[in-house]
């Protein structure tokens, strides 16, 4: 910090600073280091984000949205949901459902992104450790991770095997 405030004091002494801006990079220089102690090391990842799982959208009808994705990209379908329906995207799927409650159509419910050897237990509890609230769901036997990042969009993480069926890893609805 010595070195830099003595450049400082050379600089506004030879006229290329200002009073003003000398003022405001003392009072930077000063809070830096307060600012810096006041953070932690950055914590390690919880898990390494192997795929883009799915993402579930809402819109006002589940058949005409689905024929516009069929019929421009030929994603079949991977399974039916009533009342909505998740269309293949190779290693991933998209998710069509009806508009519900307070939802907007042509709205994104959530995105998923699919781990390796996911244990949502442990991901929740590393979540809360950092201040993250987040939940879990049973759907079956499968359990289901949800949390919301600092943008309000909802985010789901499941094992990178999650296919948005009906069986052990599977999905029924998006909420």
């Amino acid at each position: 910090m010595s070195q830099g405030l003595d450049q400082l004091l050379q600089q506004y002494e030879i006229g290329r600073l200002s009073r003003r801006e000398l003022l405001g990079a003392l009072a930077l220089l000063v809070a830096a280091p307060q600012a810096g102690a006041a953070q932690s090391a950055p914590a390690s990842p919880i898990g390494a984000v192997k795929q883009m799982n799915h993402v579930s959208i809402f819109v006002p009808n589940v058949p005409k949205s689905v024929a516009f994705y069929q019929g421009l990209f030929g994603m079949p379908l991977l399974t039916r949901q009533d009342p909505g329906m998740n269309l293949s995207t190779g290693q991933g799927f998209l998710g069509i459902y009806p508009t519900q409650g307070g939802a907007t159509a042509g709205s994104i419910n959530h995105v998923c992104f699919g781990l390796d050897n996911f244990d949502g237990d442990a991901v929740l509890k590393q979540l809360t450790d950092r201040g993250i609230k987040g939940n879990i769901r049973l759907r079956g036997d499968t359990k289901e991770l949800y949390f919301t990042d600092p943008d309000g969009i909802r985010v789901q993480l499941q094992d990178v095997k999650y296919k948005g069926g009906t069986g052990p890893l599977g999905d029924r609805d998006p909420q």
